[in-house]
């Protein structure tokens, strides 16, 4: 049984009505009362930190008066400091660092540059230097540093004071990316002989030949396999060739070294030595030095 129907009161309505608008009234007049005073104070901050900025940026106090390197082996500071356009006093807030480190980035030897503020005054210099692996000798008398990269980064000068083994057998007219690929070999070709126990700094010329393979000449011979009371002949002027060829060369330098040791134990020395002998891979062969 549902109950009576009883009219609501006009009156009641309107009230309601009124209190809900006086409501919603109210919580827009709030929202827009909390964007303003947030917006004046974000003006407010903001205006503080411009000025702090202006301030900052004129300020003797942050005047650029040291910067510290590290990482220098071969660049020069003075001669980074003049590239990058940096001077002392400057402000050091204003000092264009990003641009400062791509000029740095220019000289040769120099790989990267990272740039760091040290407030008050001092800017740190972090280089990253190409490290040499090798002289390239592309024509007669063209000479570049090439880096353990493989990348040919500089022109070679005397002023370098560089003691590396050169890589001989390419020229201007090798493609580039034959040129790539046989300087990647050399690389590897140098830490497989100093992996095998040779000294790099022995080696004064790699010559990369037409055929894939490589000839080496060495300066100096190893005393490895010797026992004591034996007699190493003296050091014959010249260099020893050391023909290697392309394939299995960690095994091909064993058996240098027992080749130079046996020819040791006898009181003789080869000036050429052929590791490289496809019809039979477990010979060698050598044409003994002159001996005096």
């Amino acid at each position: 049984m549902t109950g009576a129907f009883r009219p609501v009161d006009p009156a009641v309505m309107r009230r309601a009505a009124v209190e809900a608008e006086r409501t919603a009234f109210k919580s827009a007049l709030d929202a827009a009362l909390r964007t303003l005073a947030a917006a004046a104070l974000s003006a407010a901050l903001s205006l503080g930190a411009w000025q702090a900025w202006r301030w900052a940026t004129a300020s003797p106090a942050f005047a650029l008066n040291e910067i510290k390197f590290t990482g220098l082996l071969h660049a020069q500071e003075s001669e980074l400091i003049r590239r990058s356009g940096l001077v002392l006093g400057e402000n050091l807030l204003r000092a264009d660092l990003p641009r400062a480190a791509r000029e740095m980035e220019s000289h040769p030897w120099v790989e990267s540059a990272l740039l760091t503020r040290r407030l008050p005054g001092t800017l740190l210099v972090n280089i990253e230097e190409h490290h040499p692996a090798a002289l390239v000798q592309l024509g007669e008398k063209s000479m570049y540093v090439l880096d353990e990269e493989g990348r040919l980064f500089k022109r070679a000068a005397a002023e370098d004071g560089l003691d590396l083994p050169i890589v001989t057998g390419l020229s201007r007219q090798t493609p580039r990316p034959e040129l790539q690929l046989r300087l990647l070999g050399a690389l590897h070709l140098l830490d497989t002989w100093r992996g095998a126990g040779y000294a790099v700094s022995t080696l004064a010329e790699v010559r990369l030949d037409d055929d894939g393979g490589f000839t080496l000449f060495d300066t100096g011979d190893t005393k490895a396999g010797l026992r004591p009371g034996h007699h190493v002949p003296d050091q014959v002027d010249g260099l020893q060739e050391i023909r290697l060829g392309s394939s299995q060369l960690p095994l091909k330098l064993r058996r240098l070294a027992q080749m130079r040791a046996a020819l040791a134990r006898r009181g003789e020395r080869a000036a050429r030595i052929d590791l490289d002998n496809p019809a039979r891979p477990d010979q060698a062969a050598a044409t003994l030095a002159d001996k005096r």
